[in-house]
């Protein structure tokens, strides 16, 4: 048994496994991988009898390339904006139901919504949805009528 625990590469591959272990199990963050990447560079350092300062060379840098390669390979945001339930509003015409000066009232589709706007709006008009933050709608008026009154649905 001192011989299995003697060598170096069998403790690294034991830190390996057991990291990778509590990761998966416990902790599911996958942080936690990079290090166990680091580990395993340190084990193949220690089969190539590499010394102690080496292996714990080969660590450190595995596990910084570890944490490199996650951040590399993390899905990246198509855009700034957060984007959440309603962003798909935009562009969308609603129906002023309280006079917009600055803020007021639309209605989309039988809802009633928060809305600012930098024209002066009146009840009854339409407007087209160009931002959304949070559940205020910004709007702006809308220069074309609607073709028919089921083009719009309120």
């Amino acid at each position: 048994m001192l011989t299995f625990i003697e060598h170096s590469t069998t403790l690294w591959l034991l830190a390996s496994c057991t990291i990778i272990i509590i990761e998966l199990v416990l902790l599911n963050t996958y942080y936690l991988l990079a290090l166990a990447i680091g580990t395993t560079s340190a084990a193949a350092a220690a089969w190539l009898d590499a010394s102690t300062a080496i292996q714990w060379l080969a660590c450190s840098l595995g596990s910084i390339a570890g944490f490199l390669g996650m951040k590399t390979l993390r899905p990246k945001p198509s855009n700034t904006q957060q984007h959440d339930d309603i962003s798909h509003l935009v562009g969308k015409q609603v129906r002023v139901s309280e006079t917009i000066d600055p803020r007021g009232r639309v209605i989309y589709k039988s809802v009633g919504w928060a809305a600012e706007s930098d024209e002066l709006l009146h009840s009854g008009e339409r407007a087209r949805i160009i931002r959304v933050h949070g559940s205020t709608l910004f709007v702006e008026k809308c220069d074309t009528k609607p073709k028919s009154p089921h083009s719009i649905k309120e």
